[in-house]
């Protein structure tokens, strides 16, 4: 995405969760799952500033876990963007073209990375 943040801006926070894969083990292959994934749900941190433009900061096994990390985190302008909030100003600013963009850099950090988060199971 195209935004710019400042130490300045205001920001909404809140928790969200994510489902990951963690790994795989091909006895456990299914029809929903052909490769045996194994999928945990995590949490991670979410900014929302007046514009719609999203932040997403860590990896947490719980909840809790994450809500209590809030104090700490570091400053929002240093976290991950993430896809704007729907229909706010900031996705309307960026349009289509920066959604499949994003998404394709995205992909290309997943494979260069092995989708390897910080979060253990």
């Amino acid at each position: 995405m195209n935004t710019q943040t400042t130490p300045t801006a205001r920001y909404t926070l809140g928790v969200r969760s994510n489902f990951l894969v963690v790994g795989h083990n091909p006895e456990m292959a299914d029809l929903d799952r052909p490769n045996g994934e194994i999928v945990k749900e995590v949490y991670e941190l979410i900014a929302e500033d007046t514009d719609g433009n999203r932040f997403v900061y860590g990896s947490f096994r719980s909840f809790l876990a994450a809500e209590t990390s809030i104090s700490s985190a570091p400053p929002v302008y240093t976290w991950a963007d993430t896809y704007p909030a729907y229909g706010s100003v900031a996705y309307e600013t960026y349009g289509e073209s920066d959604t499949v963009a994003w998404e394709r850099r995205q992909e290309d950090d997943h494979r260069v990375h092995g989708g390897a988060f910080a979060c253990s199971f």
